[in-house]
């Protein structure tokens, strides 16, 4: 997958074009009309003015994208035991599912009252605090983002599990579990405790038998592993129900 250049504005620029145009047109006109008939073409000047804004804009807009730094073409695959990531400019990263800290997801829906739309950036951190950044400039991100979600998961689980038998407790950014409960520091309770966990209208959602609303809600995009999270919590819970 690789990032794709950002494509001129034309239907933002173009009707301001075309009202300057006509602006431009008309203050023509009536000026060599004023200039025949009373030998005084500035009596058009306010309208020649008027026309050059639009215009202006137009011809600043396009100097400033013609001219503009070009960005970088990046590669970005992921591969049966990782991800990699490529610059033109010759800079490779490469890491194993075990080298990547964490996975993270940002799915934003923004809405104007009019029209809406979703945002979408995926974070690969490695073990050593590197970033890969993925966003809506790379054609065909959510594809790509679900599938390298799936693979890190399936990579993840068996050894986080393993961690959590060997005792030891893991964060997923504010909170964390381990082999008895889940909780954020000593905000905690048991996985008898829990009735579920799940993620409902992009917040995760931790649920305890006999209360009628959340024990705790988190935000769903940036959580850190959320798949490999959901997974854990759920064989935790089960575990100690039987």
């Amino acid at each position: 997958m690789q990032n794709e250049p950002k494509r001129f504005p034309w239907g933002g620029v173009l009707p301001v074009g075309v009202l300057g145009a006509f602006l431009g047109w008309l203050a023509l006109s009536y000026a060599i009309e004023d200039q025949r008939e009373q030998g005084a073409w500035y009596y058009s000047l306010p309208l020649l003015v008027l026309a050059a804004i639009p215009l202006g804009f137009v011809g600043f807009f396009l100097f400033a994208w013609l001219f503009r730094p070009r960005p970088p073409q990046v590669w970005v695959a992921w591969y049966e035991h990782g991800a990699l990531w490529h610059i033109d400019r010759g800079e490779t990263r490469a890491y194993t599912w075990d080298e990547i800290a964490s996975v993270t997801r940002q799915d934003i829906k923004v809405t104007n009252g009019v029209t809406s739309a979703t945002t979408h950036r995926l974070t690969i951190t490695s073990e050593q605090g590197a970033a890969i950044v993925v966003g809506d400039e790379f054609s065909g991100m959510v594809p790509f983002a679900e599938g390298l979600g799936d693979a890190f998961s399936r990579a993840r689980v068996p050894r986080d599990a393993a961690r959590l038998e060997a005792g030891e407790r893991i964060d997923f950014g504010v909170v964390d579990i381990n082999i008895s409960g889940i909780g954020q520091g000593s905000n905690r309770i048991g996985w008898r405790e829990v009735e579920r966990v799940d993620v409902k209208q992009g917040r995760v959602e931790i649920r305890r038998h006999g209360d009628r609303k959340p024990w705790m809600t988190l935000a769903a995009p940036g959580f850190p592993n959320l798949p490999v999270f959901l997974t854990l919590a759920d064989a935790l819970r089960r575990q100690h129900e039987s």
